[in-house]
């Protein structure tokens, strides 16, 4: 019997508990396959959701769970509305050359579905973003695992939403590893990070560049909805208004992180493991196995 973990965190608390000395073997990723594009199907995806083609999407890919902390991504998109902020886009443009202007708009994409059936944790992020006087969009009854027409409506897969993304929040409290950092580097976009016990731990030492909130929550609301410190949030802030603006800066960002992914977390890397664990592919396990 071999034990293997997905972190290094279960890995020493396994050992201490049972003096068991498990495998690491983290998350990985297909780095290999083709990138995610715009097409013929997806092009539809920001008109049919009520985003402009020159508005920013701030796209939280993941379920909706309240270990998420996904109101720090409003809180991202409320200061990004900032006078300042919207000025710094407005004067600039966008990295890919598109104008921001006036009538232009910060838009927080919600693409994942809502874990909990009473929906309480959805309900008090909607009431924190209508106070917040933001722009969001819940789009999880058309994005699923794969497109497909249902009832006569387009359906996107969840890697469309990625395709027409500018950022990625990713402001989990904890995660056991943490799938949609991969996915969001993988699609080589920039991400927003809250810096959980599992980053901290393994992730964050490999070199990646991410916009970070820190890894501190300063306190919760009447909702239960945590919050980071103000600075914490306008440092935050200012390096996504930099991502967001400044090409090269964005690219070697995203090139880095991408090439950092391939290395560490590829589906390559996890054969090599796997190998290493229960010999090549193809070669029969003996009994004791």
């Amino acid at each position: 019997v071999t034990h293997v973990v997905i972190n290094s965190l279960v890995q020493a608390e396994l050992c201490q508990r049972s003096g068991v000395e498990p495998t690491l073997v983290p998350n990985v990723f297909d780095f290999a396959g083709d990138a995610w594009v715009v097409d013929d199907y997806n092009r539809s995806f920001r008109e049919s959701n009520g985003i402009r083609e020159n508005d920013v999407v701030v796209l939280q890919a993941t379920r909706i769970v309240e270990r998420k902390g996904i109101e720090l991504a409003v809180d991202l998109v409320k200061e990004l509305n900032e006078p300042s902020s919207l000025a710094e886009l407005q004067r600039r443009g966008l990295y890919d050359g598109r104008r921001f202007g006036p009538e232009n708009r910060i838009v927080l994409v919600l693409a994942g579905y809502s874990e909990d059936r009473t929906e309480a944790y959805l309900s008090r992020l909607k009431r924190k973003i209508d106070r917040a006087g933001i722009e969001a969009r819940y789009i999880a009854e058309t994005v699923r695992s794969r497109r497909e027409e249902n009832h006569g409506k387009r359906v996107y897969c969840l890697w469309d939403s990625y395709v027409f993304a500018d950022l990625v929040t990713y402001p989990s409290l904890f995660e056991g590893w943490g799938n949609q950092f991969l996915e969001a580097i993988r699609a080589r976009l920039p991400v927003v990070i809250f810096e959980y016990p599992v980053f901290r731990a393994d992730i964050q030492g490999k070199g990646f560049d991410v916009v970070s909130f820190g890894g501190e929550v300063k306190g919760t609301d009447e909702s239960r909805l945590v919050s980071v410190s103000q600075t914490a949030l306008r440092r935050a802030a200012a390096k996504a208004v930099e991502v967001l603006t400044d090409s090269s800066l964005r690219q070697e960002m995203t090139d880095r992180n991408f090439e950092l992914g391939r290395e560490y977390y590829s589906l390559e890397s996890l054969e090599e493991r796997l190998t290493e664990l229960i010999g090549p592919a193809g070669q029969p396990m003996n009994a004791d196995s």
